[in-house]
């Protein structure tokens, strides 16, 4: 057993040509995450105040919709995740902080 894994016991389903409710779930959330990404540059874009407001709204929506795939999706076991390293972690904080170091002082 590996423990660098973070997943809950995956549900079954079969395994055949059919898509199944993994393959349907996968399929809705990442079609959530691309209209969420579509949203965003939409809302860089607009310059009417209550256009960027309403599409605000269904930007917040569609990325809540996505948080809730992606849950379901974990507690079923469908999406695994890999714990990362300490050192990897020690390393990417420390070159970050060094950028913002080179900062200038505001």
């Amino acid at each position: 057993m590996n423990n660098n894994k973070v997943q809950n016991p995956e549900q079954a389903v079969p395994k055949n040509q059919d898509m199944n409710d993994c393959d349907y779930l996968n399929d809705i959330l990442t079609t959530e995450k691309n209209m969420s990404n579509n949203y965003s540059i939409a809302l860089n874009e607009v310059s009417n105040d209550q256009l960027y407001n309403e599409l605000f709204k269904i930007f917040s929506e569609s990325k809540q919709c996505a948080r809730d795939l992606f849950n379901l999706s974990f507690k079923k076991g469908w999406y695994k995740l890999e714990k990362a390293d300490a050192n990897k972690i020690t390393t990417e904080l420390n070159e970050y902080q060094d950028k913002i170091n080179e900062l200038p002082n505001q």
